[in-house]
């Protein structure tokens, strides 16, 4: 029995869902439920009753949920002890890409963070990943949630939390299956300084399709109610096509749309308020730095 293999069973208890608690946890749902099998086995019971509608408790479940809520809590204290006591007035200040869809749950992240460290004082900045970067440069960040094409690191201290493919949003069905039938086709766009629209134009540019723009938008809502009334298709990240305000479009899958990665950003010398935050992707361990690869030490 491991730390992680606890987070996802609170994550599965809390969410009702498989499918959820893996999102939220940024595992593939296969890898949460071998970890949740295993635990299963472990234990000799069975935790969650599976069904078409979700997970459910079952009573030995029931019974184990609290106690490991315990440990995961006591985790989490020790975490707190080896990382070091925060000053009195600790602040962490954070960037994200403005738009990141369900990729990452910014509000949710921001609330834990306060819960666990009520002492600090949050500031959050939303702008576009380009401008993020240098912000973390010069020491105006402490930590970033940016966005890149998919196997190009926006920068060397990062960590790898999504990497996710566009998907075409339209108001109708389209005959479309990969980049080449956009030739022509009328589109809305985000603006041109939006990291989405970027990987957008770029994978365009190398499949040498041009497409027609038609208008663009700088906000997700109004993106959606243009292509609602049939301004033109938009190709956004999945996890942007999976928000609610776009489930009453037709989401068409393309053969080779290009991926985006989200990943987490922190400065070369980071805060104990900033490590703290970035323990929250990696729990299990005490974040030492993030210089090329991710190092940890348990």
């Amino acid at each position: 029995m491991d730390v992680r293999q606890l987070e996802f069973f609170v994550a599965v208890a809390e969410q009702g869902s498989f499918t959820r608690a893996a999102e939220r946890s940024f595992v593939s749902q296969p890898g949460l439920s071998a970890s949740i099998r295993s635990l299963e086995r472990e234990l000799g019971t069975q935790l969650f009753t599976r069904g078409r509608h979700g997970a459910s408790l079952t009573s030995p479940g029931a019974a184990f949920r609290p106690r490991a809520e315990r440990i995961l809590e006591q985790v989490r204290d020790a975490q707190r002890a080896v990382l070091g006591d925060e000053p009195e007035h600790a602040e962490l200040r954070i960037g994200a890409e403005q738009c990141l869809g369900g990729a990452v749950d910014i509000v949710d992240l921001l609330t834990t963070f306060a819960s666990e460290h009520p002492t600090a004082d949050l500031e959050f900045v939303q702008d576009v990943s380009s401008r993020l970067a240098p912000m973390l440069d010069d020491g105006r960040l402490d930590v970033a949630l940016v966005a890149a094409p998919a196997g190009s690191a926006p920068m060397n201290d990062s960590l790898l939390l999504r990497r996710e493919p566009f998907v075409a949003l339209s108001h109708i069905e389209v005959p479309y299956t990969s980049l080449a039938d956009l030739q022509d086709v009328r589109t809305v766009d985000f603006g041109d300084t939006w990291e989405a629209r970027r990987v957008l134009d770029a994978a365009l540019a190398t499949a040498g399709v041009t497409r027609r723009t038609v208008v663009e938008a700088n906000d997700v809502h109004m993106l959606v109610d243009l292509v609602t009334r049939g301004f033109g298709i938009a190709m956004v990240p999945e996890s942007i096509a999976a928000k609610q305000a776009a489930q009453h479009l037709v989401h068409t899958p393309l053969s080779d749309a290009p991926e985006w990665e989200v990943h987490l950003a922190i400065r070369a010398d980071p805060s104990p308020s900033a490590k703290a935050f970035a323990s929250m992707f990696v729990p299990q361990t005490e974040i030492v730095c993030f210089r090329g690869d991710l190092a940890v030490r348990l």
